[in-house]
């Protein structure tokens, strides 16, 4: 079993966050510090990927596993981040930094409509296939505007 030396701090900063063991995912909620396993399923890793290779051809500014800092007290992590222009050499962005982000079966998005990101994709599986929902901000919370197959979206790129 692995120990983390945590700081003491009355307040989670970005700084503080990157300053802490890379093996692990770190988020805020409400100034609770909580972490998980950097661990996906296969078939999430292999969704994540595919999904960041594809925004990627399409010319956007897309990366793997980028801290979201929404708030006070508030920072995320999302599966893939796309950036509105070059990103800074930070582990974490203001939520303002992102025009879209993505999750592998994220249960609720809250967070980043809360930063107000035009857009989220959730990646999830349904019968063996990656399927993507898109949602785009409408006033302060996501709604769905298209569930499509990944393998569809990869198509219409080509």
């Amino acid at each position: 079993m692995r120990t983390i030396e945590l700081p003491v701090t009355n307040e989670w900063t970005p700084e503080l966050l990157e300053g802490l063991p890379p093996d692990y995912r770190y988020e805020v909620s409400e100034g609770r510090l909580t972490l998980s396993a950097r661990a996906m399923r296969p078939w999430q890793a292999d969704g994540i990927a595919r999904v960041c290779r594809l925004l990627r051809a399409q010319g956007r500014l897309a990366y793997h596993n980028q801290g979201v800092v929404v708030g006070p007290g508030e920072i995320g992590c999302c599966d893939v981040g796309v950036f509105h222009g070059p990103p800074k050499d930070a582990a974490y962005h203001p939520a303002r930094a992102f025009e879209l982000v993505v999750d592998a079966v994220s249960p609720a998005p809250a967070r980043y409509a809360a930063g107000r990101i035009p857009e989220y994709w959730r990646v999830d599986e349904i019968d063996g296939d990656t399927v993507i929902y898109q949602h785009r901000l409408v006033r302060d919370e996501y709604v769905e505007s298209r569930v499509v197959l990944l393998s569809a979206l990869e198509a219409e790129s080509v």
